[in-house]
């Protein structure tokens, strides 16, 4: 999943000279973001571990929020691909999608060190301007839920499936608590039933 992300981040590069390092960027930032924290990963640091001077770097990105910005981005801009591609996919009927979703997101946390949505969802919330990049994508999640919600239970209004879709988010979204890599959680269930578990509540809350 990291590789893909990195993929999506160094194909920003017009040159494979540029793609190389945009992905020896990527890697150093998740790396420094993992060991000591968004606030703390320095353009130094960074630099060292990609392999490049200082300059070089700065050629990419003029300063830390630059680089920290596109780097989170692209992590929200893969998530949403990942979803839109299950949502799109009519060949599945709506109860299915919907399902394939939420154990998207689940298997998604299975595989991703919880502290860089830990250090993601911190950075989002510092400024405006990444505030609104992270309530965009929740509002696209409600919304895009709530469709699905329509498909599968079309007697329903509007304002009732917003209803539903909006604790179904919020009930996926929090499983980073105690589903995510390093949770407590897995010295009481193994991982497959724990994502077992959540996931009927989750579609339960959505179709009741």
């Amino acid at each position: 999943m990291l590789q893909e992300m990195e993929e999506l981040f160094a194909n920003r590069g017009r040159t494979p000279k540029g793609r190389k390092a945009l992905s020896a960027i990527f890697r150093a930032s998740m790396g420094a973001i993992a060991d000591y924290g968004a606030q703390a990963a320095s353009l130094d640091t960074i630099a060292a571990g990609a392999g490049l001077t200082q300059a070089a770097l700065r050629h990419y990105f003029a300063t830390r929020d630059e680089l920290l910005t596109a780097v989170f981005t692209t992590g929200t801009v893969w998530f949403r691909l990942q979803l839109a591609r299950i949502v799109a996919d009519t060949n599945l009927p709506a109860a299915k999608r919907l399902e394939q979703c939420a154990e998207w997101h689940l298997r998604f946390m299975e595989n991703i060190d919880s502290v860089f949505w830990l250090e993601g969802s911190a950075y989002w919330i510092r400024t405006a301007p990444n505030r609104r990049v992270r309530n965009a994508f929740y509002r696209w999640m409600v919304t895009e839920y709530a469709a699905l919600i329509g498909e599968i239970r079309p007697d329903l209004r509007r304002p009732e499936r917003l209803r539903r879709a909006y604790p179904l988010v919020s009930l996926v979204l929090g499983s980073w608590i105690t589903h995510g890599r390093g949770s407590a959680w897995g010295t009481h269930f193994n991982v497959q039933q724990r994502r077992g578990v959540l996931l009927e509540a989750a579609l339960k809350v959505a179709t009741r």
